[in-house]
């Protein structure tokens, strides 16, 4: 789920998918060779220290996304869905690839996506989890980044892990594509704060998605669409819903300095994206 506005957000129930994905890690250690992070999370732990005072908000999520290989194989020992029970997630009645977990009131889900060439839709059996089928994520699994997290669980249990995280050319390359589709807003602030904000620096993001379109990760031809068609100039889709996410619709009477922001991150969004555009194509 994801919501129009950074402001729909709240702080207690964005931590909870954290959390989940702790709980979700911490038990599946067999599996962590054949897993991945990807999505929403990804932000926190790609792009450094969180105390640093930055211009846009801090990412935030509702859920957890896990890229899976399609030849997982438990062997004799136990299964993923089964594992996944004994933490307290359940099949959602209505959408397979989906497991979650109530909490009070509000309910965490986990969802698994996997590679499946030559589909680029769908879902796939990975052993007995359904799995929405997602060009790149083989990518993502490839080269991984191995980050220490710690933090509380769904269980109230401390955590210390180390857990892989999907590094930042596939991402960008996940997310532009999934922007392609349907055009979130909350897509294209997760690419720019990415890009801005990414610890080994803007230019190392840059290069690292042109990298993914030279290796030709499948993900990187709608990505490359999603750029030309969708971020060339201020008052494309992609700048306008990047200032929306952070400062909902512009409104008559709004004040010189909101009118201020919200130019500034489109043209960082159009500047981004033409960085990205002629890394990726020189």
């Amino acid at each position: 789920m994801k919501y129009e506005t950074y402001g729909e957000y709240d702080p207690h129930h964005a931590a909870l998918a954290e959390a989940a994905f702790l709980t979700v890690w911490a038990g599946l250690g067999r599996w962590h060779g054949d897993l991945v992070l990807i999505g929403g999370l990804v932000p926190k732990y790609l792009c450094g220290d969180l105390t640093t005072p930055r211009s846009l908000p801090r990412p935030a999520t509702l859920d957890v996304d896990l890229g899976i290989a399609l030849a997982t194989d438990s062997g004799q020992y136990g299964s993923l869905l089964w594992e996944l029970r004994g933490q307290g997630f359940k099949a959602n009645a209505t959408q397979p690839t989906r497991l979650e977990k109530a909490i009070g009131d509000i309910t965490v889900p986990v969802d698994f996506l996997v590679e499946h060439a030559p589909h680029t839709t769908g879902v796939a059996q990975v052993e007995d989890i359904t799995a929405s089928i997602m060009p790149g994520v083989d990518r993502a699994l490839a080269t991984a980044r191995q980050v220490a997290i710690a933090g509380v669980d769904l269980h109230g249990a401390e955590q210390r892990l180390t857990a892989r995280v999907c590094e930042v050319g596939p991402f960008l390359a996940l997310k532009l594509r999934a922007f392609c589709g349907r055009q979130q807003p909350k897509d294209a602030f997760d690419i720019l704060y990415t890009i801005l904000h990414y610890d080994g620096g803007t230019d190392v993001a840059i290069n690292a998605f042109a990298e993914e379109v030279r290796l030709g990760n499948p993900a990187c031809t709608d990505a490359l669409l999603t750029l030309r068609e969708h971020f060339a100039n201020e008052t494309s889709p992609g700048p306008v819903k990047a200032s929306h996410f952070v400062l909902g619709s512009a409104a008559p009477g709004e004040s010189a300095d909101t009118r201020f922001i919200r130019m500034t991150i489109r043209q960082d969004m159009v500047d981004a994206a033409s960085r990205l555009l002629k890394s990726a194509t020189a």
